[in-house]
């Protein structure tokens, strides 16, 4: 579903708080269109000049952010080595990275394995899921409501997805599927 550019909520695991998603309440997504940072900023209700950080394997950071060590907390940013992940980079060719390896963030990491067997990157958009002011979302009722009230496509909870029927861009992922 992420290969074919739907964003989703992505719950899983222990609770986070801090200021930024850290791949246990986020809102992720495919990294290489520049219309799916278009769509994650207005998700988000924030201004569109306002970057998205990429979450990426730890073994495939140098590779496209030339990152050397793991950089798990979003703290450092990196130019990125390739065109092909413009909804992660920003005008001025970087990325504050958010790296994971199976010990960090086991679920996440095999997602992103996945999707790196898929598409050849291990990389997600990975931004914060939360109300504006009212920090993340922890309760099932307030995902549900955020899902609808920000044109999300689903939500994943602890490896079960749920697809939001109204999604215009979850019923093109259906129409493509049977062609």
């Amino acid at each position: 579903m992420l290969v074919d550019d739907l964003i989703l909520a992505w719950i899983n695991g222990k609770y986070e708080i801090g200021p930024r998603a850290l791949g246990n309440r986020s809102i992720i997504a495919a990294p290489f269109n520049e219309t799916t940072k278009t769509r994650l900023n207005e998700i988000k209700q924030r201004e569109q000049f306002r970057p998205i950080a990429p979450v990426c394997l730890e073994e495939d950071s140098a590779r496209w952010f030339g990152c050397e060590n793991p950089s798990p907390y979003m703290l450092y940013t990196y130019v990125t080595n390739t065109d092909a992940l413009a909804a992660v980079t920003h005008v001025n060719k970087t990325a504050r990275i958010q790296t994971v390896s199976q010990l960090s963030n086991e679920n996440l990491y095999n997602l992103l394995k996945a999707f790196k067997k898929r598409t050849g990157y291990g990389v997600l958009c990975n931004t914060s899921l939360n109300f504006n002011g009212r920090g993340f979302i922890n309760k099932l009722d307030d995902l549900s409501l955020y899902t609808i009230q920000h044109k999300l496509d689903g939500f994943v909870v602890n490896g079960k997805v749920y697809l939001l029927k109204s999604s215009k861009h979850y019923q093109e992922y259906l129409k493509n599927r049977t062609i």
